[in-house]
């Protein structure tokens, strides 16, 4: 035999001892379902074991979780040709109530490189946990909150909030979402919420379907079911405003700018059986485009606004009268209000004037 022909299959034999000398693991199970547990049960444990079935000794070279809440626990010494390890894996439901899905990835020296074990189940949440993570109880039902606030939302765009629920029944619940306002629409997922799991509330605002500006509040009906008695409102907070990203240099520069008069309207010492007080102040356009007031509003009963003309012409300024009634501000010795004027200045959009008194 010549001698290159003898190094070729001198070097495939060895390429063929190496081959089945390499490293070799199978895991028996890959998935641990927990079902549901309480809360109350504290840290609790599966094992998932590794055989090597290779001819060479293979070793856990790392384990990760994607969760704090989820700790491996393994050995890094060597695992002899068919010998069992065990990863025992724990799960913290404390302040995690609902359906959880973890997973932990593990690094072998040898084949398979990676592999996700994952964990999953239902945590019943504690009566404390509840109430500190869902506070608003509607029956079975519990609520993250009674109130969706969807800051400012821009015309031309829309917006998206959601509100967590939690079923803290015995039974499988359909959440139910009614007297919505035509410019929301709502979702919940999932629409069967199993005992014990948490849903979401999710909801869209468009902006251009609110025929109003500034501060717009509505409110949504939120029931454990369709034909359940138990139901809540939930408020929905919304600041329209109007969109000037478009604008360019030279629209700016000759667009409207609204200039009021003063910050505030003191109305010193009010007797609480007096007639209404009125006072005034000025707006003035100082810009070169006609000002629009989109509105101007005020949230306190007692104080009315009176605007005569919306649009100010450039140079030109208009009164607003401002009047408290003081039979209308209940028990309060103090007034302290705030009237919001919306317009169409760029840099001003939205301009605050407070409205003090003290009531005697």
């Amino acid at each position: 035999m010549k001698l290159p022909a003898f190094l070729s299959l001198l070097a495939a034999g060895c390429c063929a001892i190496g081959a089945s000398a390499e490293g070799q693991g199978v895991w028996l199970e890959q998935k641990h379902d927990f079902g549901a547990f309480d809360e109350g049960l504290g840290t609790v444990y599966c094992d998932f074991r590794l055989v090597n079935t290779g001819n060479e000794p293979i070793a856990i070279i790392n384990a990760r979780a994607n969760c704090g809440c989820t700790r491996p626990e393994y050995s890094r010494e060597p695992i002899a040709p068919g010998d069992t390890a065990v990863i025992r894996v724990g799960f913290d439901p404390k302040g995690r109530p609902g359906r959880f899905y973890k997973y932990v990835n593990v690094d072998l020296d040898a084949k398979p490189k990676r592999t996700s074990l994952s964990i999953h189940g239902t945590v019943i949440g504690s009566s404390n946990t509840l109430k500190s993570r869902f506070p608003v109880s509607v029956g079975p039902m519990k609520l993250r909150s009674k109130i969706i606030a969807y800051g400012e939302v821009l015309k031309g765009h829309t917006g998206g909030q959601f509100l967590e629920g939690y079923n803290a029944s015995a039974d499988s619940m359909r959440p139910s979402v009614t007297d919505v306002p035509g410019y929301i629409k709502v979702m919940v997922e999932p629409t069967v919420v199993p005992p014990g799991d948490r849903f979401v509330i999710s909801t869209i605002i468009n902006a251009d379907e609110i025929n109003d500006w500034g501060v717009v509040t509505d409110s949504m009906t939120v029931s454990p079911g369709a034909t359940s008695g138990e139901k809540i409102t939930i408020e929905t907070v919304a600041i329209v405003n109007e969109d000037f990203s478009g604008m360019s240099a030279e629209e700016r520069k000759n667009a409207p700018v609204l200039d009021a008069n003063v910050t505030a309207l003191d109305f010193e010492r009010i007797s609480r059986n007096s007639s209404p007080v009125t006072q005034t102040f000025t707006i003035t356009n100082k810009g070169k485009k006609p000002l629009i007031i989109r509105k101007i509003s005020c949230p306190e009963n007692a104080v009315g606004i009176k605007l005569k003309n919306k649009e100010i012409k450039p140079g030109k300024s208009e009164k607003v009268s401002v009047t408290v009634t003081p039979s209308l501000l209940g028990d309060s010795n103090l007034l302290n209000a705030r009237i919001n004027i919306v317009a169409n200045d760029p840099d001003h959009p939205s301009t605050m004037i407070r409205v003090v008194a003290e009531i005697k």
